[in-house]
């Protein structure tokens, strides 16, 4: 999409790319107010997530950063923008 200068479709990949679809993606576990049974065999350690990897995580920081510079060395029209 950053070939056609598409900065906004371009960052919604990067988006389902680094977050996914989950609803809570980066782990949390206690969402309610009441304690519940085996709570502690829920740990964050134990949810997966790409982001956990440290050369995952740069690999897609650096995507983010190549669509923010593609941008602006590139600018479209503002429908097809990111703004920052």
């Amino acid at each position: 999409f950053v070939r056609q200068r598409e900065y906004v479709r371009a960052n919604d990949v990067y988006l389902r790319l680094a977050i996914g679809n989950a609803p809570w993606p980066m782990g949390v576990t206690g969402v309610g107010i009441h304690a519940r049974t085996a709570r502690e065999k829920i740990g964050e350690d134990s949810v997966a997530h790409i982001m956990n990897d440290e050369q995952t995580r740069k690999y897609i920081q650096a995507v983010k950063r190549l669509i923010t510079k593609a941008q602006s060395y590139a600018p479209t029209a503002p429908s097809k923008m990111v703004s920052s």
